[in-house]
């Protein structure tokens, strides 16, 4: 099996439309042929205390992907133990899906300048292509060089939204209607989530 696949991965605590947008965004720009979105059983900058249940953060992420017909939940992280590592994801997909797909790995801007620290950052440029959704306030200038040449930037439209400020308006009785996809705001609101 061929083509460009996207992956996406992230905590997803919760998804919220900033992140289907950016989807969106590099599924059109690299032409890509579908996009994984990765939920992180075990994310390796976060307690996992902190976050919600691995399985309710896959169930929203699932929601909010399944009227997509080139989006698709993965959960190769949530079948693994321990941390989850990018380089050991990418790996795991390759073994897979096999050689035959190119992989476009998407990130923030914040993220590319926070690679250096990552598991082996060498390991994910030679099994991805990375492709960065440019924001204000992250200049591509202070990205690692050595990394930085095998990055591909795109740019993104500027939302201001991220999943810390969802749950604080959901702590603070706030509403989220259109900040989060209908289905995942009714989920959170079942499961009683973030309160």
């Amino acid at each position: 099996m061929g083509g460009r696949i996207g992956i996406l991965g992230g905590t997803f605590d919760p998804i919220h439309v900033g992140h289907l947008i950016i989807a969106q965004e590099a599924l059109a720009t690299c032409r890509l042929d579908r996009v994984l979105f990765v939920p992180s059983a075990d994310p390796p900058h976060k307690r996992v205390a902190d976050v919600a249940p691995a399985e309710a953060r896959a169930r929203m992420v699932a929601l909010a992907v399944d009227r997509h017909p080139r989006f698709e939940l993965c959960r190769i992280e949530m079948e693994r133990t321990g941390k989850s590592y990018t380089v050991e994801t990418l790996r795991r997909l390759r073994g897979k899906l096999g050689s035959g797909p190119e992989f476009y790995l998407i990130i923030g801007a914040d993220s590319a300048l926070e690679m250096p620290t990552w598991c082996d950052p060498q390991g994910v440029v030679d099994l991805a292509r990375v492709t960065v959704m440019g924001r204000p306030g992250f200049p591509r200038d202070e990205v690692d060089e050595r990394i930085a040449e095998r990055m591909c930037y795109l740019d993104s439209p500027l939302l201001e939204i991220s999943s810390t400020q969802i749950r604080s308006r959901i702590r603070t009785g706030l509403p989220i209607r259109y900040w989060v996809p209908e289905n995942v705001a009714r989920f959170i609101e079942t499961h009683r989530l973030y309160r």
